[in-house]
């Protein structure tokens, strides 16, 4: 308490020196308003203040009261009475995140006191402390070392309660030789699905780390090692390097041992002259370097007698069942003994994946691939067992038919999904049409007479929902479309609980960005190139607030820059090439005349036309989840972001750091589109994050009328199926 009482002493001594040095009456306070603040000392704020005014007791103050925005209050303190000052601080709500750097601007005087936990999000942010402006701390979480260097830096006076308390007295600086040693966390997947017979060590080093049963570790490394992951049982060993950025490693591997389904051996190894290629599923292969039995029919096996493609795969493979006369969605390469699942395999056209029957409900449930002429068929291949589930995980223990037409895909790569909406080979039914239900925060806010009503009782019902982040989303959600800035300030708790995950960042990103707050969409961006500086997304999401911000030379050369590799010219962009082309080409298209193109490339100078582009973003390249097409003739298209049909791209994305996808509608159906979401989950089982997704719908892209809206959307666990947007052609 003598420490306490001493250390007041010599405080309020610096303020009657302040006061007795002043040569106007003109103050500012700027006010921490953010959730750190939540537990904010006021007695001990306030007991500061009325010294100052004590001293003082004629003074105009500015009021500054800041979280993710500024508010701006004056007041005029006569005869020592600040009460109506006091009130508003007091009643001031802690709410949303924490920016230092837009105080500067905002600033009017010279004596400056600043009340502040010192937790700031963006890396390298200061606050504007002057020579003689005072820094007053009161929250035990505090950032110590943020306010000790501010007040040396810029030569203020700090105050820090919390320093004083016995349970909070600073602990000694680390010995230099560790200070560059940090942890490094991480989750190891083998063969789609988390590993738990792994084994890590840093190479060199003799101790051994084992992952837990989700596959993830932690361990203590430095810029430079190297991380060494084997697995016996696998027999695969993978070489991670520790950068300077790295914290969190996810690590893909596959297993050496190959489970073979009908191989044939024989004594003699006979050479052929002419390899012939087969489809896998992973792309066109050599058949003897497969390693499991693949057979395949062509066209010249399909005669003009097969009037479907039943009668033409009927008795041409062994070991696929398939009666006569039934569908070829109703074949199996097993015999049918279960109860209760689906005995029944997937059919995949040009990479589609066909809508399967099912033989586990009463009576069945039958699809129909009668759609498809026998005449338009290239070739037909069946994969079995391993060759089958390595692909396309559960969905292909029955077995998988790749049918591949005259006009599908025949690159020499994989088999992808195209990326359009015109692939409609399944029947949408009306019965299992999504019913939007409001969530009950929705429904409670909804409840309240007015926005501020509203606003109340959201901050009465965070009190019980502090770590919820759904409690936040479906506030964001109700707010967003009434105030703006009401649901900024709550979108953004999400950044100040996450401040170094970039799956939030990116969440709290694109909810900012779908508000139009571009300012405050660039400083989260920036913090995500700060985390992680290697990652694709920020780099194009840093070009697209440009142009939103009409900046459209900076958009441009930031755009070009990243489609020739970034500064150094060694990003990988493949994988975002398509929305890089279009996005420059579209910029050059509609503001050429503000534009200098002397270093255009010649690629760049015509323009895609499309009747309706999509751009989807998402908040977490891990997530899973499907996106799914209902034309106006009520067939669906599904495009799948799962490691069984898509693990590939995911690994891509989170090891290149991107999440975005594009699609186009054109008028050859003319009527109402829906889209729907259906969200599974994320890779990591234990991660009960929700995903948050961006679309931005171009339409007449390409032509002069071109319009764009942006439509936002969660998902989570708890309702794991939403519509994202109906589309009228």
């Amino acid at each position: 308490m003598k420490k306490i009482n001493l250390l007041l002493a010599l405080f309020f001594g610096m303020i009657t020196f302040y006061a007795q040095e002043s040569e106007n009456n003109d103050i500012t306070i700027c006010w921490d308003t953010s959730l750190s603040m939540l537990e904010r000392n006021l007695e001990k704020e306030f007991e500061v203040l009325n010294k100052v005014f004590e001293r003082t007791p004629n003074l105009n103050v500015q009021l500054l009261l800041f979280n993710v925005e500024v508010e701006n209050k004056n007041f005029e303190i006569v005869n020592r009475n600040w009460s109506e000052l006091k009130n508003t601080l007091a009643s001031a709500v802690a709410d949303g995140a924490t920016i230092y750097s837009q105080l500067e601007g905002k600033i009017k005087n010279e004596k400056v006191f600043f009340f502040t936990d010192g937790n700031f999000l963006i890396e390298g942010e200061n606050l504007p402390v002057k020579k003689g402006n005072f820094l007053i701390n009161s929250v035990t979480l505090r950032n110590e070392d943020f306010l000790k260097r501010t007040a040396l830096i810029g030569k203020g006076r700090l105050m820090d309660f919390a320093a004083i308390l016995p349970n909070n007295l600073s602990k000694e600086k680390k010995n230099n030789s560790t200070e560059t040693i940090k942890e490094i966390s991480g989750t190891i997947y083998m063969d789609n699905v988390t590993a738990s017979e792994v084994e890590i060590r840093v190479k060199g080093s003799q101790q051994v780390y084992t992952v837990d049963y989700q596959g993830k570790f932690k361990l203590a490394a430095k810029p430079g090692d190297s991380i060494l992951i084997s697995s016996r049982i696998s027999k695969s060993m993978k070489i991670i390097p520790v950068g300077y950025f790295s914290k969190n490693v996810d690590v893909f591997m596959e297993s050496n041992i190959t489970a073979l389904d009908e191989v044939v051996l024989s004594e003699k190894r006979i050479e052929a002259k002419d390899k012939e290629i087969v489809r896998t599923g992973n792309g066109l292969k050599a058949k003897e370097a497969v390693g499991y039995a693949v057979q395949s029919i062509s066209d010249n096996d399909i005669t003009e007698v097969n009037t479907n493609l039943s009668t033409a795969v009927v008795g041409k493979f062994s070991g696929v069942n398939l009666a006569n006369g039934e569908d070829l969605t109703r074949f199996s390469t097993r015999v049918n003994t279960s109860l209760l699942g689906n005995n029944y395999g997937l059919v995949i056209v040009d990479g589609t994946p066909i809508e399967q029957s099912n033989s586990s409900v009463t009576g069945g449930a039958f699809a129909s691939i009668s759609f498809i002429d026998p005449e338009n068929i290239a070739d037909i291949t069946v994969l079995k067992g391993f060759a089958a589930t390595n692909r396309y995980g559960t969905l292909g223990n029955n077995g998988v038919l790749l049918v591949t037409t005259k006009n599908g895909d025949y690159g020499d790569g994989e088999l992808k999904p195209k990326n359009t909406a015109l692939l409609q080979n399944n029947i949408y039914d009306d019965k299992t049409q999504i019913r939007v239900q409001d969530s009950p925060v929705i429904k409670t806010l909804k409840n309240e007479a007015s926005i501020k009503d509203a606003y109340n009782k959201y901050l009465s019902l965070r009190n019980f929902n502090m770590n919820s982040d759904s409690f936040y989303l479906d506030s964001f959600m109700f707010f967003k479309d009434k105030d703006s800035k009401i649901a900024l300030k709550i979108i953004s708790n999400l950044w100040e609980k996450n401040p170094e995950k970039e799956s939030y960042l990116k969440l709290v990103e694109l909810s900012v960005r779908s508000l139009g707050e571009v300012d405050i969409s660039k400083k989260i961006n920036i913090s995500l190139n700060t985390l992680n500086p290697t990652t694709l997304q920020p780099f194009f999401t840093e070009a697209q607030l440009h142009l939103e911000q009409e900046n459209y030379q900076k958009a441009l050369d930031s755009w070009l820059n990243l489609a020739n590799g970034g500064s150094y010219g060694t990003m990988e962009v493949n994988e975002i090439k398509k929305s890089l082309e279009r996005e420059i080409k579209n910029l050059v298209f509609l503001k050429r005349s503000n534009l200098n193109l002397s270093k255009l490339p010649e690629s760049y100078s015509s323009n895609s036309q499309i009747n309706v582009r999509l751009r989807l973003e998402w908040s977490n390249p891990k997530a899973e989840f499907k996106v799914q097409f209902v034309n106006p003739q009520k067939r669906y298209f599904n495009w799948e972001h799962t490691m069984a049909s898509n693990r590939e791209r995911i690994i891509n994305e989170t090891n290149l750091g991107f999440a975005m996808e594009e699609f186009e509608i054109y008028d050859d159906l003319k009527g109402t589109w829906q889209i729907n979401i259906d969200y599974s989950g994320n890779i990591d089982t234990e991660n009960k994050e929700p995903l948050v997704l961006l679309c931005s719908i171009y339409t007449d892209f390409g032509f002069v009328s071109q319009t764009r809206e942006m439509v936002w959307l969660y998902v989570n666990s708890q309702a794991n199926r939403k519509p994202l947007t109906t589309i009228k052609i």
